[in-house]
């Protein structure tokens, strides 16, 4: 679904990413870690086409990103940057409905699409409130419900909607996600990885950016571990999540154990 060949990107003369290469297939969810500064941003940038690489490609659907008009991706790819300015007084609705933009699908499919987004993030609640004045956590939530919208399409929960359309939509979709989980309480950092989950197992790419490892370690099919613009390892979170790489691209003294409910790797520091 995604390929990320050989990339590399220079700003200004500052090289800020030097040969990632990555794989994502269709329904997987790649978590980027690595400390401040690392270039997973960056990456994530040069895959929403925000900036173009300098060298390298981005391939979805084994073609090229730059091949891809832009009406196209808005179709299916969505994006949700690390923080949103947004200095107009849109209701949470109205903002949700930003979403629904590239599609032409009509008011009435698009309405219950919004109502059913700002259920999934637990946010129906704040529809008819002024998105400015939301705390930060609200806010990510409404914009989370947003890019939600404008993939619906491509994976369309059960039960939450039944129109003429279901069905006739791609089962193919790419959500990039840019530290999602940063303003949210422990219960919404759950719901969130709680739709990641269920979105990539009806065929949706999910690439984010994540600081908490154990979180990531609950949803991610892979790991990357990049430190100064370059991809230090790529893996399972079994294979990344061990005290020697984790020493080596946070440069801490951890220890990882087995998580005493779900098995998985777990890192105490």
């Amino acid at each position: 679904m995604l390929k990320i060949d050989s990339v590399g990107l220079t700003v200004s003369a500052v090289p800020l990413l030097d040969n990632i290469s990555i794989d994502c297939p269709r329904g997987s969810v790649t978590a980027l870690m690595g400390p401040n500064g690392a270039g997973k941003t960056s990456l994530l940038k040069v895959i929403s086409g925000e900036h173009k690489a300098s060298q390298g490609r981005v391939e979805i659907n084994r073609q090229s990103r730059e091949e891809w008009k832009p009406a196209d991706i808005a179709q299916f790819m969505a994006v949700l940057p690390q923080s949103s300015t947004l200095e107009f007084a849109f209701t949470s609705e109205e903002v949700v409905a930003l979403g629904r933009t590239p599609h032409a699908t009509g008011t009435v499919r698009d309405a219950e699409i919004i109502t059913a987004a700002l259920a999934k993030v637990d946010a129906s609640y704040l529809a008819q409130r002024s998105f400015v004045q939301l705390s930060g956590g609200e806010k990510q939530r409404v914009q989370l419900a947003r890019v939600l919208a404008q993939i619906w399409d491509h994976f369309e929960y059960e039960g939450e909607y039944e129109g003429e359309h279901e069905g006739d939509a791609p089962t193919d979709g790419i959500l990039l996600l840019d530290e999602p989980s940063a303003a949210f309480d422990l219960a919404h950092q759950l719901m969130l990885i709680d739709i990641v989950q269920q979105i990539s197992a009806r065929g949706v790419t999910v690439v984010m950016v994540m600081h908490d490892l154990n979180l990531a370690a609950k949803c991610a099919d892979q790991m990357v571990f990049m430190n100064c613009g370059h991809c230090t390892a790529v893996g399972t979170v079994t294979e990344l999540l061990t005290p020697e790489l984790i020493k080596k691209v946070f440069s801490v003294d951890a220890e990882v154990i087995t998580h005493p409910v779900q098995g998985t790797p777990m890192v105490v520091v």
